[in-house]
């Protein structure tokens, strides 16, 4: 890089000479020549006043005024015709003369050209310098044109002079600037290079390496900044060995809320989670206050730890205490808090839930045991008897089947095996769809079902035959929970991503406390009425289930003795048919 700087610096700079010297040198001939043609204007041009004597005017002028011979002039007329010339006096031997600077002149304009290779009186090729010059009548029109010539070789051999000095300059400066550069490369590299085998040695982990310093310039600054680093590191990586143990097990357990104390109770490390779990703000944790809180003593803290579960106000905390020790000496006390509450919420309602399917199963069950046991002794003998008791044995072997069935459909959602056949349906079509297979159902109570139907289609995508069953759902609940002569209302509508059906009826309606659990399983607001009315607390919970699987989703508003609206919002489709 350094040699190559050089390198276009003198390039830069010999060029620049170069071009500057003959541009003088072009002026400084240009300026003779301008001056040499005035001469021949007014000597021999205005003096003579005709062309016969123009050859004697300019060769009398070129013998006083230019005895070298390093000129040459010609006039030519207007039509450039050559009619005097400094080289013959003989007509024959006049050359003629067609380049630039010529045909400028005779249009009525000076012109300059340099550097232009012609032959002389001799026949020997060499280049001129050349300068036409037109002379004009009192009209304006060209008369004659002076065109002199001047040797040029006198420019060129000057210019390669110049070229081959600065050929040489540079060639010296190159020398010159490699072995500077080599010299001055190898005063930085040498000690950089020592640093980086030091840092690569320090990166492995061979903490004692030291450079020694052997100037004062920005490379012994790096390398005092290297021995400073390096020390700083050793005194760190020894500061962060002695807490290593501790800070061990508090990253191992950051999922979780972890504490640690002195060997005094006082606190050292606690992560956020903590006081959430332990519901305090800025409150001054010790370990004694720790115990307190979660009613336990000193006892807990033994060597391996202990866990015990800690339960306040619905919230199970599981609660492990490990000390931690330097030799013999106890140093202090590990607390690691896991909130287990979810954990438990889970457990209870499996309980629950095999609770649930225990009591639902355990009806019909019964039903049917009772019904066989009277049938077999002896009720199958009276045969309008025994068709009563197969009847209720056939529906309680219905419910059975249905809870089975309502049982695996959750099942299948929960494993996420379902198979949706997902089409692009109107809507309209299956709410009407739905409403049909639910009128038989309202008119054996006077009820009336309304659908507003809409003109306009709304395109869904989705599996039919499943939101069918989620409408149908829902449908039915509204008239089994309505009274008599009442109307359960079907509206739609649709805002810029969803198209919403709204299914409103007239019936008991649910309590506050109701609406956030409705979608549970098993999960009935009457539980007494709702088994009279055959319900097993599974429909909502499966009508959630398909709306989640088709991204969309249902909200309920209630209000004991005002009814109940339930909303089912289901994203647009976009796609054509």
């Amino acid at each position: 890089m350094y040699l190559s700087l050089v390198f276009i610096v003198m390039l830069v700079s010999g060029t620049f000479i170069i071009i500057s010297i003959s541009r003088q040198e072009n002026e400084k001939a240009r300026d003779e020549l301008e001056q040499y043609a005035a001469y021949i204007e007014e000597q021999v041009i205005d003096q003579y006043n005709d062309p016969a004597k123009f050859g004697e005017g300019i060769t009398s002028l070129f013998i006083t005024n230019l005895p070298d011979q390093t000129m040459r002039s010609h006039i030519l007329d207007s039509d450039g015709n050559t009619v005097a010339s400094s080289l013959t006096t003989d007509t024959n031997d006049f050359m003629s003369f067609t380049n630039s600077a010529v045909i400028s002149a005779l249009a009525g304009n000076d012109s300059f050209i340099s550097g232009k290779r012609e032959a002389d009186r001799n026949g020997q090729v060499k280049e001129w310098v050349s300068y036409a010059h037109s002379v004009k009548d009192a009209d304006g029109n060209v008369e004659y044109v002076i065109y002199v010539q001047m040797d040029g070789e006198s420019i060129r051999q000057s210019r390669n002079q110049v070229t081959g000095t600065i050929l040489i300059s540079v060639i010296i400066a190159l020398v010159l600037a490699g072995g500077v550069g080599i010299l001055f490369a190898n005063t930085i590299t040498e000690p950089i290079s020592v640093l980086t085998k030091k840092a690569n040695l320090l990166a492995k982990g061979k903490l004692d390496q030291h450079a020694t310093v052997r100037s004062n310039d920005e490379i012994g600054q790096l390398t005092r900044s290297f021995n400073t680093m390096a020390r700083e590191l050793r005194k760190n990586v020894t500061e962060v060995e002695s807490q290593r143990d501790k800070l061990e097990i508090v990253l191992h357990n950051m999922t979780d809320g972890v504490l640690a104390f002195d060997e005094n109770g006082i606190l050292i490390h606690a992560n956020k989670i903590c006081y959430d779990m332990l519901e305090i703000d800025d409150t001054v944790i010790s370990l004694d206050w720790l115990l307190e809180k979660l009613s336990l003593d000193r006892n807990y803290i033994r060597p391996g730890g202990r866990e015990v579960v800690v339960g306040e106000e619905g919230k199970y905390i599981s609660v492990a205490l490990v000390p931690y020790s330097a030799g013999n000496n106890l140093k202090g006390v590990i607390v690691v808090l896991h909130d287990i509450t979810r954990h438990r919420q889970l457990d209870d309602m499996r309980k629950e839930f095999v609770a649930n399917v225990s009591h639902e199963i355990g009806t019909p069950l019964t039903t049917i045991k009772g019904y066989t046991e009277l049938l077999l002794d002896g009720a199958i003998d009276d045969k309008s008897v025994a068709m009563d008791f197969l009847k209720e044995i056939d529906v309680a072997a219905d419910r059975m089947k249905l809870l089975r069935d309502d049982l695996l459909d959750l099942s299948r959602f929960d494993t996420k095996v379902n198979k949706f056949d997902m089409q692009r349906v109107n809507l309209v079509d299956l709410i009407d769809g739905c409403m049909r297979q639910n009128v038989i159902l309202a008119s054996n109570k006077n009820q009336t079902i309304n659908f507003d139907r809409p003109e306009k289609p709304m395109y869904i995508k989705a599996d039919a035959a499943r939101i069918n069953q989620a409408i149908t759902n829902i449908i039915s609940n509204s008239v089994k929970y309505s009274p008599e002569n009442t109307t359960i209302n079907i509206t739609t509508s649709e805002n810029d991503n969803n198209y919403l059906v709204s299914i409103a009826d007239n019936g008991i309606g649910m309590p506050k406390e109701a609406l956030d659990r409705i979608f549970e399983r098993f999960y009935r607001v009457d539980k007494a009425r709702s088994r009279q009315m055959g319900g097993n607390g599974l429909g909502l919970a499966i009508v959630k289930e398909i709306m989640d699987a088709h991204h969309g989703s249902i909200k309920v508003q209630s209000a004991e003795g005002k009814g109940t609206t339930m909303t089912l919002a289901f994203p647009k489709c976009t796609e054509e048919a």
